[in-house]
């Protein structure tokens, strides 16, 4: 009972105290610690004899626990007064002086340990404040180390100015950037080493880019900071100048200019400064001011290289350009290497300048001279573009693209050929190259398919097999047959993509080719390669992919290799062929003119089939009158047979050419007259279509 009212008092004595003092314990810690303190001093009253000591340890533990408020030590004793007699009976002179005696005795050793504690305090405020001053003292000689450190040893040049501008204090990077001594400075202004022509004169204190003109009479490049210097709240006392000198970066910028539009390798102008240029001539000449533009094509280039190492290449066409831009001194003309082995000359027209034919002649001339290095004299010719026209007629992109358009027609009419611009040519040609550039995209979009026409034996008409071939058939400006789509493919080299897919459409249609023409064993489905298909490297694999996936026998598909491609052993064109044959393929040549070169490799080869390719126009009489041509074509088949192969011929469009092909030997033909391309759905439901 009497521990219940021991923590009650102690619990009053929490309430007493918590609203004067801030202790960082928790309600409960608190409420044991002052109900240990409660306990200290009921047991000093029971005690005897009687001492007050332990009042002044109550004291001192109130101010060891945090209980230091203002009115602590008041409100504490007003309410042990009456807790205390509460615990210890009823109260009689003796309780009630020895209470008073205990009492001041805890506000005793309260104000002793008050006192202690306030001196202990100001101690370590003392030792705070010595140790804070040594701190201070030891940064600030460190600041000042580093600044000396960092204004001596540092690249930019710093100085410390008066409100003048004037050097007070320099360090060696600046008096170095001044071609100078750093004590050669005191006194004077960066002003005076400002270059005349730079605007930053006029100032007494410049900043941002300057010229300067060192004591050596040398130009310098820099950039000039400053930052007051104030050694209270109001106006600044001096000034910090840095100085970074731009000289080298002033140098770099010119050359990464002249690299950003110059070629690296010839020096002359390159393509981005070429098609910038052309655009701004156009523009600021006479709109009436006739305008050339050349653009080059080096002829051998990789057969140089290859031969002689691209050492000598690359010092050719440095002489190249040198030799050009000679031909061209005597013109308002700017010379450019716009790609690997292509030059461009544009050439603002005078009264004086040649005619084209006269200014290719000069160009040919100066490219003919051969170049000694190493021993061999060597020289390269050129294929050339030419487009000559009114400033206002065309746009730089157009007349660029023109120059080109005419350079691509010379290559074509072969080596060191010329061409100039034909307007409507370019109509014709245009076109033809946009379809061409869109059968990547074509293809992708399932515009592209293959049709299938049939093949019959002339002997009775009967379809023998079907010859394969790629369509562009979903084109918005109409469908495009085999011969149109296969160009349009092999101009750009796309026609290697689509071959292992074609033929994998193909394949996959066997067994149907061989139900329509009788479940005969030999091949009923023709696939006819393009010259760049023939010499593809990657054809055999392709071909054996595409029967592997089907599952089918080899022999009932046919393949027909381009005859140009395998007499000029163009790429793998011969290898693939004479592969193919031995994996069991049966293969034919197509395109097939008869020269003693053509019967020579079809004498050495597997082939069993030759597709003749058709001499005559379809406008010509038929059947055809006894020429040397008819003669001819005549004299081929029987020299075909004779190598034990079967003569094809396509484009059969009447009667009477195929009663005059079949007189002649031909065994089998396709075209109009037996059947149009169709795709398979079409072919099945007519049932053969040429049968």
């Amino acid at each position: 009972m009497a521990d219940d009212r021991a923590r009650e008092l102690a619990r009053a004595w929490v309430r007493a105290v918590g609203a004067t003092a801030y202790v960082p314990i928790s309600v409960r810690e608190l409420e044991d610690y002052l109900l240990d303190l409660v306990h200290v001093l009921v047991d000093a009253l029971a005690a005897q004899p009687f001492s007050a000591a332990p009042g002044a340890e109550v004291g001192a533990r109130m101010v060891a626990g945090q209980l230091v408020g203002l009115d602590s030590l008041r409100r504490s004793v007003a309410l042990l007064v009456d807790g205390l007699l509460e615990l210890t009976g009823p109260p009689d002179n003796e309780r009630l002086r020895n209470l008073a005696a205990l009492l001041g005795a805890m506000s005793t050793g309260y104000a002793d340990a008050m006192r202690a504690r306030t001196l202990d305090q100001q101690e370590d405020m003392k030792r705070a404040l010595l140790a804070a001053k040594q701190r201070a003292e030891r940064v600030m000689r460190a600041t000042e180390n580093l600044f000396q450190e960092v204004f001596t040893s540092s690249p930019t040049g710093v100085a410390i100015t008066d409100l003048a501008g004037r050097f007070v204090r320099a360090n060696p990077a600046l008096a170095e950037i001044l071609a100078c001594r750093p004590e050669d400075l005191a006194g004077e202004s960066l002003v005076d080493y400002v270059a005349d022509d730079d605007p930053g004169r006029r100032f007494d204190r410049p900043r941002g880019r300057r010229k300067l003109v060192r004591r050596d009479g040398e130009t310098a490049w820099v950039y000039v900071a400053m930052s007051p210097l104030r050694g209270g709240l109001g106006e600044p006392d001096a000034f910090v100048m840095t100085v970074q000198d731009l000289s080298e970066l002033q140098l770099l910028q010119g050359r990464f200019g002249h690299q950003l539009l110059h070629d690296a390798l010839t020096g002359v102008a390159n393509r981005v400064y070429f098609e910038s240029t052309l655009e701004t001539r156009l523009a600021k000449v006479d709109p009436d001011a006739s305008i050339t533009l050349c653009c080059l094509n080096l002829d051998g280039l990789s057969v140089l290289n290859d031969g002689l190492g691209h050492r000598v290449g690359d010092h050719l066409l440095r002489t190249v350009a040198g030799r050009l831009e000679l031909t061209f001194a005597g013109e308002e003309a700017l010379v450019a290497r716009i790609g690997g082995d292509e030059f461009a000359v544009l050439i603002e027209d005078s009264p004086t300048t040649p005619e084209v034919p006269e200014l290719v002649a000069q160009v040919n001339e100066a490219l003919a001279e051969p170049e000694y290095v190493d021993g061999p004299g060597v020289a390269l010719g050129a294929a050339i573009g030419v487009v000559r026209c009114a400033a206002s007629e065309m746009s730089s992109a157009e007349l660029f693209r023109a120059a080109d358009s005419a350079l691509h027609g010379a290559r074509a009419a072969g080596r060191r050929q010329w061409m100039q611009f034909d307007r409507q040519q370019d109509q014709r040609v245009r076109p033809v190259n946009r379809d061409a550039a869109a059968l990547p995209g074509a293809f992708e979009h399932g515009e592209l398919e293959v049709s299938y026409q049939p093949v019959v034996r002339l002997a009775d008409r009967k379809t023998v097999a079907y010859h394969g071939g790629l369509c562009w058939t979903g084109r918005t400006d109409g469908p495009l047959d085999e011969a149109t789509t296969t160009a349009l493919a092999e101009r750009t080299g796309q026609s290697v993509l689509f071959g292992p897919w074609m033929l994998r459409q193909a394949c996959e249609n066997l067994p149907v080719w061989q139900l329509i023409v009788g479940q005969q064993s030999d091949a009923v489905l023709r696939v006819r390669l393009s010259r760049l298909q023939s010499a593809d490297d990657d054809l055999v694999a392709a071909v054996i992919q595409a029967i592997e996936t089907t599952s089918l026998p080899s022999n009932l598909l046919q393949i027909a290799f381009d005859t140009d491609a395998v007499r000029d052993e163009l790429g793998s064109a011969a290898d693939n062929l004479q592969t193919v044959a031995e994996i069991g393929f049966d293969t034919a040549l197509c395109g097939f003119h008869g020269g003693p070169r053509e019967l020579a490799v079809l004498a050495r080869s597997p082939v069993r089939t030759v597709i003749i390719a058709n001499p005559f126009d379809d406008k010509e009489d038929w059947p055809p009158a006894d020429s040397p041509v008819a003669r001819s074509v005549a004299q081929l088949v029987t020299a075909v047979i004779e190598l034990d192969a079967q003569a094809s011929v396509e484009d059969v469009c009447t009667e009477e050419q195929a009663a005059w092909w079949a007189g002649i030997g031909v065994h089998t033909a396709r075209g109009p007259l037996f059947g149009d391309p169709a795709d398979l759905e079409q072919i099945v439901a007519g049932n053969g279509h040429g049968e």
